[in-house]
């Protein structure tokens, strides 16, 4: 359900700008980054919305055996919220609950690109941010360590627990994921930056293909 109140230039075109890599791939990085540098943007985040990885990593595993239709996922709300801030309302975010402003530029962070119909529809540019596997797993298995800062000795071990857990996890059925998530969403997008780029790069190369196609 929308707010119902429209953005500044509500008669404007706004559009929506994908932004979609492997987990540790760098997305959120570039998703904040744009959103700070481009003077009229907004972001809203596909990991607010989805319940995916809330489901055993069996179902998953089921899932990618019968050819991994991305479509057999519903995202609640989350269509119609894009198309909303289309039209120019303001919606909000489900996790949050902070207003998500209607803007020229809808940064939209998401795993399944033009691959998920219902909310793929929606996107005007898709940027896939080409990060290698094994680095994009190094950059998360260190964001996780960074975590542990500060904490106590039960807590680290509780902690490395849940991390053996998740690698265990990448091994046997997320990394299959990301190739396929690869050779889906990251081949249908149009604009391919390299992910193992300086950061600042990746975000010139991102807002100048943005503004040069969507003045």
């Amino acid at each position: 359900m929308t707010s119902g109140r429209a953005g500044a230039g509500a008669g404007d075109a706004r559009y929506v700008i994908a932004v979609a890599a492997p987990v540790g791939g760098g997305k959120s990085t570039l998703v904040r980054r744009l959103a700070e540098r481009l003077a009229d943007a907004t972001a809203i985040h596909f990991d607010h919305y989805e319940r995916i990885t809330e489901q055993p990593i069996e179902k998953i595993s089921l899932w990618m055996q019968h050819g991994a239709d991305l479509d057999e996922f519903e995202i609640p709300r989350l269509a119609d919220d894009l198309q909303a801030l289309k039209r120019g309302s303001s919606v909000l975010d489900p996790l949050t609950r902070a207003e998500i402003p209607a803007r020229k530029y809808i940064l939209f962070e998401t795993q399944f690109g033009r691959q998920h119909a219902a909310t793929g529809r929606h996107i005007d540019f898709l940027i896939w941010v080409d990060t290698p596997l094994d680095v994009a797993l190094a950059r998360k298995v260190r964001q996780f360590a960074g975590e542990l800062d500060g904490r106590d000795a039960g807590a680290n071990r509780a902690f490395a627990s849940w991390l053996r857990a998740y690698l265990d996890n990448y091994l046997a059925v997320v990394g299959g994921l990301l190739r396929i998530q690869r050779e889906t969403v990251g081949a249908n997008a149009d604009l391919v930056i390299d992910g193992e780029r300086d950061p600042d790069a990746l975000l010139r190369q991102a807002e100048q293909e943005i503004l040069q196609r969507f003045k």
